[in-house]
């Protein structure tokens, strides 16, 4: 695929294990967690809970300040190889990219800037710190409950009809199970991880990728 064959179209990207090479929620769980994890996770099967009622148990039991969350972002977690290069060489081709996120706009805003990324759309959820107490406010308040995964939060396929709207069409990355809508909808999707896998299974076309230089060498060479 050349740069010449992408003609009108948005790039949207996953933060989460995407962009940082790991996954910033599993990390912050590890280091922060003040319950029986495994407990949580075999309620978490038994009830079938949803994304986000899921997250709003998981984070009830994390004691963190909004220093230390961003202390932690800023200090403990990894760009992916290739991300800077690959986003100044989009933006220098002026081509619309953007976040989508079932992660947090705290921590992916002060993570970017730090990397001197300070101009990219963010489309995201938000915690609320009072203390060391966490709540979650949801981008999608009321979400519209439109795939497999159920209330989500931030429903990424909503981003996607938006910007396919806008530009035509969508080119996305990512690698979990929040992206897992995306992979029948979007135009082009390079996948790697959870959602390769989910493809392969659901004989869905994807792009594997490694990291950020695959996909550059891909889109302009």
């Amino acid at each position: 695929m050349k740069k010449a064959d992408l003609g009108d179209i948005a790039i949207l990207i996953d933060f989460d294990g995407t962009i940082t090479t790991e996954d910033t929620n599993d990390k912050l769980v590890e280091d922060y967690w003040n319950d029986d994890i495994e407990k949580f996770f075999r309620e978490n099967n038994e009830r079938d809970m949803k994304y986000v009622e899921f997250m709003d148990g998981l984070f009830s039991k994390i004691r963190i300040t909004e220093k230390e969350y961003l202390d932690f972002i800023l200090n403990e977690i990894e760009m992916a190889d290739g991300f800077l290069e690959f986003y100044k060489k989009v933006k220098g081709y002026n081509i619309p990219v953007a976040i989508i996120s079932g992660g947090f706009d705290n921590g992916i805003v002060a993570f970017l800037k730090k990397y001197g990324i300070e101009d990219i759309q963010v489309y995201a959820n938000h915690l609320n710190f009072n203390g060391d107490s966490i709540t979650i406010d949801y981008f999608h308040k009321r979400d519209p409950k439109c795939c497999h995964i159920g209330l989500c939060g931030n429903c990424k396929i909503s981003h996607v009809r938006k910007f396919k709207e806008r530009y035509g069409k969508v080119l996305f990355i990512g690698d979990g199970i929040t992206d897992e809508p995306i992979a029948s909808r979007a135009d082009i999707v390079f996948a790697k991880d959870g959602l390769l896998r989910y493809c392969k299974d659901h004989d869905l076309d994807c792009i594997p990728w490694k990291d950020f230089f695959d996909i550059e060498e891909i889109l302009f060479a």
